[in-house]
């Protein structure tokens, strides 16, 4: 990840929630890449909040801090559609697609069940209210938050990963093409596999045959993506698989 730069009016609570947000930024993505292969999503809310200016090298530009919802995370860049109205700003407007940089976004969002997870700013924020207004901020969203000093982080589903995992091999098995077949912007499953982060869906590839040396169009290979994405448990799921293995026993 490149250094991050926060704009000079975000205060220092604020700034280290930003920085909570972006190192765990890999769960809300892990929530949303998975809502991919839902017939009907699990997510009422998943956006990112960042902020926004017509001019971020003039000093005295307004900078507003807008969410974003429609998220896709590409490894790098962060697209999705502004879905705040800006007061100042006139070169976006609500509804426009943006993109930006992994290092700009200072909150994220999502929910399940009407539970809230992430929200490191409004968290900031809800800590500055009397509990009337914290009330009163909750109904608005529509959402329960965790009390205000801690922040709830989406857990993974093994059943669904299992799912997973069980169309996977049957796709292999059906036709082993797929393993090296391009799913847009030359990138293979095992690309997005690395992205998505799962784990196991990479062991299986990998134990398959899916070759890990391939780039896509951007000249990544699968592990990249799983670097950049944060995935450390990924990573070592190609280390492991570069280990040379012993050789079978010949007297069994």
């Amino acid at each position: 990840m490149s250094k991050t730069n926060f704009h000079r009016s975000l205060e220092p609570d604020l700034r280290q929630a930003a920085l909570k947000a972006q190192a765990s930024f890999k769960h809300f993505w892990y929530q949303v890449a998975t809502d991919f292969n839902r017939i009907i999503p699990a997510l009422p809310v998943a956006c990112v909040k960042a902020p926004f200016s017509d001019n971020f090298d003039d000093p005295d530009a307004p900078v507003e801090h807008m969410w974003v919802d429609d998220v896709y995370f590409d490894g790098s860049t962060i697209r999705g559609v502004l879905i705040n109205s800006p007061n100042t700003i006139a070169s976006i407007r609500e509804g426009d697609e943006v993109t930006l940089p992994l290092d700009r976004i200072e909150n994220w969002l999502c929910a399940f069940d009407d539970d809230a997870h992430g929200g490191y700013s409004v968290q900031v924020l809800r800590s500055r209210m009397s509990p009337d207004e914290r009330e009163a901020h909750d109904e608005a969203w529509g959402l329960n938050f965790p009390e205000p000093d801690s922040v709830s982080l989406p857990e993974s589903s093994e059943e669904f990963e299992e799912n997973v995992l069980i169309q996977l091999k049957e796709q292999i098995e059906f036709d082993r093409s797929c393993l090296h077949e391009d799913y847009g912007e030359g990138r293979t499953l095992l690309h997005l596999m690395c992205l998505y982060g799962r784990r196991t869906s990479v062991r299986t590839l990998l134990d398959a045959g899916a070759d890990p040396t391939k780039v896509c169009d951007r000249g990544w290979t699968a592990i990249q993506y799983a670097q950049a994405a944060g995935w450390d448990d990924i990573v070592s799921e190609f280390e492991n698989a570069a280990e040379p293995r012993d050789a079978p026993d010949s007297s069994s």
